[in-house]
């Protein structure tokens, strides 16, 4: 199992490693398994085709950086390390957001900004003495991930947009009152 694992990543970094060289609609299997220096073989012993190794990579690392975290911090610190995580993995990231049809990696994104959202949210909302409708909060939560999504898919796309987490708050704060 450890080993198992020791070469998805393997693969995981070679693919990354390609990616930041070659659009991912010209990278081939065997360019990511070149890079790895591993035979092409063992690709398909764990992943399907390029598309399963890019969901394995978000999954994985996105888990490791939110979603395992999701009982232990705050929304708003989860926020503010999904902006570190993207900014470490820009190059990766904005080829990912260009990836369009049936694998679309933003439609896949934004169901975790959906969960992030939704424990920013309630958080909140928990300290209000008011509660918030169920309909509205369902419109809030969505429009929230949504624009969120935007703006992380902007953030990594385009050098001349930095996002302000600061902002940002003082926006969900202000519509969930």
């Amino acid at each position: 199992m450890a080993t198992s694992l020791i070469t998805k990543k393997k693969i995981a970094k070679a693919f990354k490693k390609q990616l930041a060289v070659k659009d991912f609609d010209k990278i081939s299997v065997v360019d990511i398994m070149d890079q790895a220096q591993i035979r092409r073989q063992t690709f398909y012993n764990h992943f399907l085709d390029k598309y399963e190794l890019l969901d394995w990579i978000f999954d994985t690392e996105l888990q490791e950086q939110v979603t395992h975290n999701l009982n232990y911090v705050s929304g708003f610190q989860l926020l503010e390390e999904l902006f570190f995580y993207f900014e470490r993995n820009k190059i990766f990231y904005a080829q990912l957001f260009d990836i369009k049809g049936q694998n679309d990696f933003y439609s896949y994104f934004g169901d975790y900004c959906q969960v992030l959202m939704t424990k920013i949210i309630s958080e909140y909302q928990d300290k209000q003495t008011n509660q918030i409708e169920p309909d509205y909060l369902t419109f809030l939560t969505h429009y929230h991930a949504r624009a969120l999504a935007d703006m992380i898919k902007r953030y990594v796309s385009q050098s001349d947009f930095t996002p302000s987490l600061k902002y940002l708050k003082q926006i969900i704060l202000t519509s969930i009152q």
